[in-house]
């Protein structure tokens, strides 16, 4: 009977719930990266369009020839 004296089986205590501030705090974390993951795709789409707009012609005394 003695060794069963230290025996404590598979009892798990119940964890404690979160406090207000922390649930606040993961929400704005949250909050905090799907916002940059939205600000990074509204900047960037810009520069992932497909059509690019046609380049203007250069002056006439930007390309080397003289008007005389």
């Amino acid at each position: 009977m003695a060794q069963h004296d230290d025996f404590r089986g598979n009892v798990v205590l119940p964890r404690s719930r979160a406090s207000l501030g922390h649930l606040l705090g993961g929400v704005l974390i949250g909050l905090v990266v799907i916002s940059s993951l939205i600000g990074t795709l509204l900047l960037a789409r810009p520069a992932l369009d497909v059509e690019q707009p046609p380049v203007p012609e250069a002056p006439n005394a930007a390309d080397g020839s003289t008007a005389r």
